[in-house]
């Protein structure tokens, strides 16, 4: 039997990941789309946020940079275009959507309703965010690679919360940002996963 290539496993990993989130995100979607819309950020304050699109951008270039920096599958293929990336790009957009609705509008939102400051609303943000990324362990079956993946995604999680804030709590910023991180990185950290090596 033949064995399965690195990026079929990251495909089909991927491609998971992204059904699973698409799920949620129909369940969002279904009941209401123009308010959901309206909901994640596409409104008349979406144009009167210009410090919070820069810092956006800003924060997606960098930890882009930063990764393929610093890990080589990421750096070697990040324009490469294939079946992979086709799912990396589905997988971007639900992903990134729905972790951003989940860590800066569902929890940062609800710390404020019981009324806890903005600085612990990054941090806990920032820190709930990183540490679901632990399941990076999972792909690698080493748990070195989910600690190396927490660390980063903990600075990136505070630095999208605070643009969160910066918009006004508009979501729209930050959903760009996090879906132009995942196009350009993670189909490429998951075949880095699965490879188990470590980062």
């Amino acid at each position: 039997m033949k064995k399965m290539s690195h990026e079929f496993k990251a495909g089909l990993l991927l491609g998971g990941m992204a059904i699973f989130t698409l799920v949620f995100l129909l369940m969002l979607l279904i009941p209401n789309p123009a308010d959901f819309i309206f909901w994640i950020g596409f409104n008349e304050t979406a144009r009167e946020i210009p410090l919070a699109w820069f810092l956006a951008v800003a924060i997606a270039v960098a930890y882009i940079a930063y990764t393929a920096y610093g890990v080589p599958t990421v750096r070697q293929n990040m324009f490469k275009f294939n079946i992979l990336k086709l799912v990396g790009i589905f997988a971007a957009f639900t992903s990134g959507l729905i972790e951003e609705i989940v860590f800066r509008r569902m929890l940062m939102d609800w710390l404020y309703t019981v009324n806890i400051g903005i600085i612990l609303q990054v941090i806990f943000s920032g820190v709930a965010f990183g540490i679901t990324h632990f399941v990076w362990a999972l792909f690698a079956k080493n748990w070195r690679v989910g600690v190396g993946a927490v660390v980063p995604t903990t600075v990136l999680g505070v630095l999208l919360a605070i643009v969160y804030l910066v918009a006004g709590r508009n979501l729209l910023p930050v959903i760009i940002a996090h879906t132009l991180i995942n196009l350009f990185i993670e189909p490429w950290l998951i075949v880095h996963a699965v490879k188990e090596k470590k980062w």
